[in-house]
């Protein structure tokens, strides 16, 4: 009788540990990011680059889980972005169009993603992930990025 309520106090106390460790993990890899990325003023972008970096990763987060308000993480990142955002980015092109189970907003996440690649590069490639990710590789991870104006240094053609 006591070894089975042994059992029973360990098998209690390893769901009790499991369910703890659960819900810390949801809490700083869903909720946090979340609130963190819709509970800002629009002085954090500009004042203080400590809160612009905090507000970024939240997104990155929020991207790299596909789950939760894309939409906002883009609007987010095209204010806060800078070239670390790129590749999250270019990674959403990718697996976006796999996620229609409405395709009006699929299509709406998809041009917002678009739009904000093309506003932190400077580059207009279309929708197509493969372009940007053929581009990223060859030829935009090696250029700066210009935290002022926050976009990558093209090179100048007209030279």
């Amino acid at each position: 009788m006591k070894r089975i309520v042994r059992v029973i106090v360990k098998s209690i106390m390893v769901i009790a540990l499991f369910l703890c460790v659960s819900a810390t993990w949801v809490y700083l890899e869903f909720w946090l990011p979340h609130r963190t990325m819709y509970n800002h003023r629009e002085s954090d972008f500009q004042d203080n680059y400590g809160t612009r970096k905090k507000i970024r990763n939240a997104c990155h987060k929020v991207l790299s889980h596909r789950i939760g308000n894309y939409y906002a993480a883009f609007i987010t990142i095209s204010e806060v972005g800078n070239k670390d955002s790129i590749p999250y980015l270019i990674r959403a092109l990718k697996w976006l169009p796999l996620q229609s189970q409405n395709e009006i907003a699929t299509d709406i996440r998809i041009e917002r993603c678009e739009r904000c690649l093309e506003q932190l590069t400077g580059v207009e490639l279309g929708t197509d992930y493969k372009v940007w990710e053929n581009w990223w590789q060859q030829t935009g991870r090696h250029l700066p990025f210009d935290e002022e104006k926050g976009t990558l240094v093209l090179p100048d053609r007209t030279k």
